[in-house]
């Protein structure tokens, strides 16, 4: 059986985002947890991050759970993201907890915290993205 996109995204952050230990979260339990927890060991920093492949098309697939998932935690100001790799423009985008509801009902339009060509990533500038 193939790889779903969301877990060949995950291997290529934990392959590749020096500096951390990333944790694939898989719950059936809590609706809507991000699929990462990223702990990071300077700064000492935990955050988590739900990732997006998007293969056709200009909107991210976000169900309501998730997006209260972001929205409740950005109201008390803990950053959580949304990793989307566009994979029709050959980009990586990063969204922060703040635009989650504009991410859902804009998709593409939505001007990301972070972006990057999805082929040639910059991971230390992601890196530098997620922690500051």
């Amino acid at each position: 059986m193939a790889a779903k996109p969301e877990s060949l995204l995950a291997g290529r952050l934990r392959d590749n985002l020096i500096g951390c230990c990333i944790t694939r979260l898989e719950s059936r339990v809590g609706l809507g947890i991000p699929d990462c927890l990223i702990a990071f060991r300077r700064p000492p920093k935990f955050i988590m991050v739900e990732l997006k492949v998007v293969t056709a098309g200009k909107q991210v697939r976000l169900s309501p759970h998730q997006i209260s998932f972001h929205a409740r935690h950005s109201d008390y100001g803990v950053p959580t993201f949304v990793l989307v790799e566009w994979q029709a423009h050959l980009e990586l985008r990063l969204y922060h907890n703040k635009q989650v509801i504009e991410l859902a009902e804009q998709g593409w339009s939505t001007v990301p915290c972070w972006q990057g060509p999805s082929r040639a990533v910059a991971w230390n500038l992601l890196r530098v993205a997620l922690v500051a």
